[in-house]
Formats: C-alpha cells, structure tokens, sequence
C-alpha cells in the first residue's frame, strides 16, 4: 500500500511539474532567476550576518547578471518602441530589485536582523509584480 501510494505520489509530481515550471525552456534568465531563489531562501531566514549578508551578495551578482538577459515576453514582442519600452522597464524592476537586495546586505552587517524581515517583504512584493508583468502565462 505504501509503495502504491509513493509511486501515484511521484507521477502526481511528474504531471504537474510542466504547470509548475516558469519556463519550458532552460534559459540563462531562468538560471539566475534560481540562483536568486536559493539565495533569497536562504538569507531570508537567516540570523548569522555574516552568512546573511554573504547570501545577500549572491543574489545581487545574480541579478546583474539576470538584468543583461530579455525575458521570452519581451523577445516575442516586435521590433519596435514598445519592446524597448518593455526591456527598460524590466532592466529598471531588476535595479530596484538589486538595491534591496544592497540594502539586505547592509542590514545584516548592521547586524539588524529585523531589518532584513521587512526587506524580505519587499522583495517577495518585486518578485510577484516582476513576474505578473514579464512572465507569460501558461495556458
């Protein structure tokens, strides 16, 4: 019964890994993007400053090197003003996201660790807005 139940449990998962995926394909966006993740999950409960702000430094060089990449929304967009447009404003979001992620580094070397739980606010508020605006919707 057990084994039964592991193994619906793991083609569960497996069916609904594509509508979890934010992307089909592997994409340099994408793996910066989990980069920034797994440092964000980890500084996020995180009370050493050192590590803290060693995690915050990890999702900042992940994010410079995100904010060079286009999205696939805006790469499917035409040539033209509205596709520039869209690639300033996501360059933008992405430098808003890097100067908290700065300021979450300066909260753990203050050693303000309370500091870091409202920056983690912060940056779970860009990150939703971020991909409501430039992450298309699976159909």
């Amino acid at each position: 019964m057990k084994k039964h139940l592991f193994l619906m449990g793991c083609a569960a998962g497996l069916l609904a890994a594509p509508a979890i995926a934010q992307d089909h394909e592997h994409t340099k966006l994408g793996e910066q993007m989990e980069s920034m993740d797994d440092a964000f999950k980890g500084f996020r409960r995180e009370t050493d400053a050192a590590k803290g702000a060693a995690q915050a430094r990890e999702a900042q060089t992940a994010t410079l090197k995100a904010t060079a990449e286009i999205p696939a929304l805006i790469k499917e967009m035409p040539e033209g003003p509205d596709k520039a447009k869209a690639s300033a404003e996501y360059r933008k979001q992405m430098g808003k996201v890097f100067v908290t992620l700065c300021e979450v580094e300066e909260a753990f070397l203050a050693g303000k660790i309370e500091d870091v739980a409202k920056l983690v606010e912060t940056l779970k508020e860009q990150k939703k807005a971020g991909h409501q605006k430039f992450i298309k919707e699976e159909e």
